[in-house]
């Protein structure tokens, strides 16, 4: 399997992610049910955890071909005509994820300034999760595009 350095830090990212996910909802649950307590900050840190799972999540299984399918239509096209069809695909989530890089950059620069309520940290971190995980889909498109178009890539 190959490994970039971008799939590397992607799948770190995602164990650090998962793990402080996991880790504070079991604080949230504990404190809240069992002492009667709640912790604001656990609810808030467990879900912009989340949002960076997700959006890094999406480029570790885009690359590992593991998301979700649906080759119905896909499975009756065969030779150049199937090549073509994923080639398209391909191409319309090239432009959908520079579309998203794009928004996400404006996105951070519209929050920046701004701090979340329980933790206080810069609205931009939470935000950098949309154009980080897009321009690393960006990269591995154009990575799949080229070994298309070379050859090296069959459908």
């Amino acid at each position: 399997m190959r490994k970039i350095n971008h799939m590397l830090l992607s799948e770190w990212l995602i164990v650090v992610c998962f793990t402080l996910l996991a880790m504070t909802t079991f604080l949230q649950v504990l404190f809240r049910y069992v002492l009667n307590f709640s912790l604001a900050w656990t609810e808030e840190l467990s879900r912009y955890c989340f949002v960076w799972l997700v959006f890094t999540g999406i480029v570790v299984s885009f690359v590992r071909a593991e998301h979700a399918t649906v080759d119905f239509l896909m499975d009756r096209y065969k030779g150049k005509h199937r090549v073509f069809m994923f080639t398209l695909i391909d191409v319309l989530i090239y432009v959908l994820f520079v579309v998203l890089t794009i928004t996400g950059v404006m996105l951070m620069n519209l929050s920046a300034g701004q701090t979340t309520s329980g933790l206080g940290i810069p609205k931009m971190v939470v935000y950098a999760a949309l154009p980080f995980g897009s321009a690393l889909m960006v990269i591995e498109l154009t990575i799949r595009l080229y070994r298309r178009f070379s050859g090296k890539l069959k459908s």
